[in-house]
């Protein structure tokens, strides 16, 4: 029997033969992607912003296994040790691409102008620039929101052996961050939607793929709360927004639980309390919504649905926010903050896949007139709110630049004043007393005030965290020991009767060398 030749193809071969496979909706999708993605957050790619946290990290990898995040340091080193906001920045826009890839093609979007607004809103959603302010980890998250949008189009794709490949996926990336999940969950409810307007499957074989996408849900969970608990059995989970209780939810509180993701999802839309939307878009959403149950109308008289699958598919839209929100739930007993709510992105994603999914079933005669304004006012409306996360995101990045400057200068007056203190030698401890109090003093830009976006702080969050000293350090250069408030060694100081009856800073007398430390004394 002769030998099978095998033939090996060149590089460039293998690359021309896959660029030829994919679908041009998918490199418009992309290629959008990556280019809205550089513009909307090129500021803090080529500056160096940073937070409580990203200080503590700067210069390691060894965060998340406490909290249940047992694949996040084997994560963390794929980018360096270091948090480098360029190198990070494109790593983590080529994921919020394939992201909005991977989005476009399980919602069926598939013309440019759906291809580029959701990209716009994948790359856009303040939940990334949230991100970005935790620098030394955020290509880390993106790639675990890249593994949960795969997950999902596996199982949504592949049938049986895709649900199994999308339930190690959204695994995987459970175990990276668990907030990405919601995300798997209502890409999964908008493609089973979509599969029930179809009409063309019997209601039997539509629940049984409802039950396959229940099971590429359920078992990454089971197995995330079975590999957290054995990674952290010497450790204990830390308590950190609740994560310990994920898994641990009473059914008495389903309910209530259940209430509370729709009701945040919709005060995030139409109360705007967080402050990402333009004001006049409450309006918007509201028109949005009446022209979405316009369409929705004239598809079932077009398709003529049975019963019961207009049953299930009224059933679906309604879970449908309730599975973007599906981190309120998770976390019964934690606050829920801005880099844990991506999934509130993808309310605005099935408005883009419906307005395409009708265009597609309508014909001359059933209502395409209807269709077209509709179409005008959903995309312009979704196409605006992309455009209000890029004002935020960048309004937030220049909240950060302001607070680092204010912050550098803040600092430099207080260094210099203890350096120049009589017997001040160099090298000596410096004690930073009431260094956590929030005084009148540290707020010099109210007007930014009302940037609300998670990790991003301001002169007064930077001087009171608890890495106020790693800041002195790896930002002012202060080579001695420094001890602010947080450090127990800085509590001998604090009882003095010397120290107590010293004036608080900048006042005369407010820096007085004690001992072989230099205390300032910023608050009572």
């Amino acid at each position: 029997m002769k030998p099978i030749p095998v033939t090996l193809n060149t590089p460039e071969a293998c690359l021309s033969s896959l660029w030829k496979r994919i679908p041009a909706y998918i490199k418009l999708t992309f290629a959008s992607a990556v280019v809205l993605g550089l513009a909307t957050h090129l500021y803090v790619f080529t500056n160096k912003f940073t937070n409580h946290d990203d200080l503590d990290q700067m210069f390691f990898a060894s965060y998340g296994t406490q909290s249940g995040r047992w694949l996040l340091p084997f994560a963390l080193r794929m980018d360096g040790e270091f948090s480098m906001p360029w190198l990070i920045g494109v790593l983590s826009i080529l994921c919020l691409a394939g992201v909005a890839c991977f989005t476009a093609a399980v919602f069926r979007v598939r013309r440019p102008f759906g291809c580029i607004v959701t990209a716009a809103v994948v790359t856009a959603f303040p939940t990334v620039a949230s991100t970005f302010a935790y620098m030394f980890t955020a290509y880390s998250y993106f790639l675990g929101l890249l593994l949960a949008a795969f997950g999902a189009y596996a199982a949504v794709k592949w049938g049986w052996p895709g649900a199994a490949l999308g339930a190690v996926s959204i695994t995987l990336s459970l175990g990276i961050y668990q907030s990405y999940f919601p995300v798997a969950a209502v890409m999964l409810v908008g493609a089973l939607l979509l599969d029930v307007l179809d009409g063309d499957r019997p209601f039997r074989a539509l629940f049984l793929q409802g039950l396959r996408y229940v099971a590429a849900l359920a078992a990454p969970m089971a197995a995330y709360l079975v590999l957290a608990r054995l990674t952290t059995r010497d450790t204990g989970l830390a308590d950190y927004h609740g994560i310990s209780d994920m898994g641990q939810i009473a059914l008495r509180d389903i309910p209530k639980l259940v209430i509370r993701g729709y009701d945040k999802c919709l005060s995030f839309f139409l109360k705007n309390d967080l402050g990402w939307h333009f004001r006049f878009l409450k309006y918007g959403f509201v028109i949005l919504v009446l022209c979405c149950v316009a369409l929705a109308v004239l598809l079932l008289r077009k398709r003529r649905l049975a019963p019961a699958h207009i049953a299930l598919a009224v059933a679906l839209v309604a879970v449908y926010p309730l599975a973007g929100a599906l981190i309120y739930v998770m976390v019964p007993s934690g606050y829920v903050h801005g880099v844990m709510i991506y999934g509130f992105a993808y309310m605005l994603i099935l408005p883009v896949a419906l307005v395409e999914y009708t265009e597609d079933q309508l014909e001359a005669g059933d209502g395409l007139q209807l269709q077209a304004a509709a179409a005008w006012i959903i995309l312009l409306t979704v196409s605006l709110t992309a455009y209000s996360y890029a004002v935020t995101d960048n309004s937030a990045y220049l909240k950060a630049d302001l607070g680092m400057r204010q912050c550098v200068a803040y600092s430099n007056r207080i260094i210099e004043r203890a350096e120049s203190c009589e017997g001040y030698r160099p090298g000596m401890d410096l004690v930073l007393l009431g260094s956590i109090t929030e005084d009148q003093w540290l707020s010099p830009t109210p007007e930014l005030d009302g940037v609300d976006v998670t990790g991003i702080l301001d002169l007064r969050g930077l001087r009171t965290s608890w890495t106020y000293d790693r800041f002195l350090r790896y930002y002012l250069g202060y080579v001695g020991n420094i001890y602010t408030s947080f450090h127990k060694q800085s509590y001998p100081y604090g009882a003095m009767d010397e120290v107590k009856a010293m004036p608080c800073y900048p006042q005369d007398g407010s820096v007085r060398v004690i001992g072989d430390a230099v205390v300032v004394k910023l608050n009572d």
